[in-house]
């Protein structure tokens, strides 16, 4: 059996700038606002583009626009194309409604190059791709902090349900992970998914002063003012301009404090799947 090839984190990086040229083509194409987020935001602004030793990249929007791209890329994937005005045959979206990805959120990605997380199934979404998370409508008070509580337990026992047995860093998390493990398989993941996004849009109807990414990785950080969100520029990323918040600095703030201060090189880790060119 032929070997395949092993890819860089430089020439993954590259892969996925084309992805996000794409996904913005295909944004602007639709109306569809987004604006970088989490690593890729401060990636922007502090090093105008990638984090260079980040291997992803995330982008978000509010639920409303979030919906409207669902619904673009679904019409897009009837006819897709090679052509500059259509998505490439190689290229999806996928989200946990069409039950091809278990999470809250979607993702754009490319089936041209295949990636391997270990300790995770083969087929937990072995593509690379850019993150798609949606933005809600959060209160502003202690209830955000029960809505996230929430939404974290779900992750867990969601992440547990795609391991292997036996996977985790130290015994006790092998032994805990596989005695829970068959109980997150009889909910299932995608049930799981829906319901984090449940969660996620409970408070839709409520006040709409404050938003969050309620099914990002940062917990009560994610909350700001919707005032904050908008307007939006664009900034320089990797010699394209990409769509960020003007208000980034309250954004970024809440997330990594004085983020543009450099971390110790001891955590400037690139921690990315195993990826191959198929």
């Amino acid at each position: 059996m032929m070997e395949r090839e092993k890819i860089g984190l430089k020439e993954l990086q590259k892969l996925t700038l084309d992805l996000i040229i794409e996904f913005d083509a295909f944004c602007q194409k639709n109306d569809i606002k987004y604006v970088l987020g989490g690593g890729s935001m401060l990636g922007a602004i502090r090093h105008k583009g990638f984090i260079p030793w980040d291997d992803d990249m995330d982008v978000m929007m509010l639920r409303e626009e979030y919906d409207k791209l669902l619904k673009a890329a679904e019409k897009a994937a009837k006819e897709p194309s090679d052509s500059e005005d259509g998505l490439k045959t190689d290229r999806r979206f996928i989200s946990p409604y069409d039950h091809t990805f278990a999470r809250n959120f979607a993702r754009y990605v490319r089936c041209d190059y295949t990636k391997h997380e270990e300790g995770f199934e083969e087929d937990d979404c072995p593509w690379i791709g850019i993150d798609i998370f949606p933005i809600d409508f959060v209160p502003g008070d202690d209830r955000f902090k029960k809505q996230m509580k929430q939404v974290r337990f779900w992750r867990k026992m969601l992440l547990f349900s795609l391991t292997v047995p036996n996977s985790g860093k130290s015994k006790a998390k092998k032994i805990a992970k596989n005695i829970i493990r068959p109980f997150t398989k009889l909910i299932g993941s995608y049930n799981m998914a829906l319901k984090m996004d449940k969660i996620a849009m409970k408070y839709a109807d409520g006040d709409r002063t404050y938003i969050a990414a309620v099914c990002g990785m940062y917990g009560d950080r994610e909350r700001w003012k919707l005032e904050e969100y908008l307007p939006q520029v664009r900034v320089p990323f990797e010699g394209v301009l990409l769509p960020v918040p003007k208000n980034y600095d309250i954004y970024l703030s809440n997330l990594y404090h004085d983020y543009m201060q450099l971390p110790p090189e001891d955590k400037r880790k690139y921690s990315c799947a195993t990826v191959y060119k198929n």
